[in-house]
């Protein structure tokens, strides 16, 4: 994921609209403006919700679940960072995508690491997504023909069915895709079948970032929740034509960075009067390497009416091991059953 950091914050605060002709402000429902009222914490009805990545590389997914909110989970969603697309070569010459875990992730999903490290966090009403990414293999959500984007579609549902997970996130970036070879209906159709393939109450994200104009407006009505790509600044401007403020969040923070807690709070307050319904963190770490709780408080100071923000431990050390030759998930799996 792109760390875009931008120092002239309070200027950048109030920028509605950038200078690109795709790009678009989400559109405001009155419905969907928040009044003051008390915090509640299941999904929808506590808005604008919050969303944290989890880089499975480094970080015991855990943690996000030790931040609370008047005594609840401050984290609505958590999005494992990452596993990646790949590609295979059957015998009959056909290429088809893959979805690959790698050394660290497979041991959080595999070999009963969904009830270590999953369940936990979904016994306290967090939902956690799986977050797709390239991986250098000229194949991602934004290059596939029409078949290889029903494949992966398939392949997506069967991993979230196989992890009992609460949906899929999308990230496009990595993917190293040849010149010329990005096309205008791969990235939508891949959503689309994908929202067909899951239950109702599972969750499609989007990290606006890489091709996501290429995303239409059926698509988009797929999508629930669109986190904007640059990282210290608020931002109201999507690249996905059809986003209501209810599905996107203005406020994307690195909590690796340290920010005025008085910045963070005008962008949550903001985010909360202009009737948003996410505000998005990244790169959390342990407590002991850099403290996420003053970012989190000012969001809450800002979003949920000052509410306490408070964390019992916060500190827990990525245990999940390693396998080295990682997880591969292909087409022939996600439809042997």
């Amino acid at each position: 994921m792109k760390k875009v950091f931008v120092l002239a914050a309070l200027v950048a605060a109030l920028v509605g609209v950038l200078s690109c002709n795709r790009i678009e402000n989400p559109q405001v429902k009155e419905a969907d403006l928040l009044q003051n009222s008390p915090i509640t914490k299941a999904l929808g009805d506590k808005s604008p919700c919050a969303v944290v990545y989890v880089e499975t590389n480094d970080v015991n997914p855990l943690n996000a679940g030790d931040y609370e909110v008047d005594g609840l989970p401050f984290f609505d969603i958590v999005e494992l960072f990452a596993s990646n697309i790949h590609k295979e070569t059957t015998e009959e010459g056909e290429v088809r995508p893959t979805l690959y875990l790698n050394d660290k992730l497979t041991p959080v999903l595999e070999n009963g690491g969904v009830d270590t490290y999953v369940k936990p966090l979904q016994a306290k009403d967090i939902k956690v997504l799986l977050t797709v990414l390239g991986d250098w293999q000229e194949i991602g959500v934004a290059n596939m023909t029409n078949t290889q984007a029903d494949q992966f579609a398939t392949i997506l549902a069967y991993a979230v069915e196989k992890y009992g997970l609460d949906g899929i996130g999308f990230d496009d970036e990595y993917a190293d895709y040849p010149y010329g070879s990005v096309n205008n209906t791969s990235y939508s159709r891949i959503i689309i079948k994908l929202h067909e393939l899951m239950p109702s109450d599972k969750l499609i994200t989007v990290f606006d970032w890489g091709n996501t104009h290429t995303i239409n407006s059926e698509a988009a009505a797929c999508i629930d929740y669109v986190y904007h790509g640059s990282f210290g600044m608020y931002n109201t401007s999507c690249n996905i034509n059809g986003i209501n403020a209810n599905e996107f969040a203005p406020v994307a923070l690195n909590l690796g960075t340290d920010y005025p807690s008085s910045l963070v709070r005008y962008w949550a307050e903001k985010a909360l009067e202009e009737g948003y319904g996410a505000m998005m963190c990244f790169n959390l770490r342990m407590r002991s390497d850099n403290d996420p709780l003053p970012e989190l408080q000012a969001l809450s100071d800002g979003a949920y009416f000052e509410a306490e923000v408070t964390c019992d431990n916060g500190n827990r050390s990525r245990d999940a091991g390693s396998v080295p030759a990682g997880y591969t998930i292909t087409y022939d799996m996600a439809t042997a059953e």
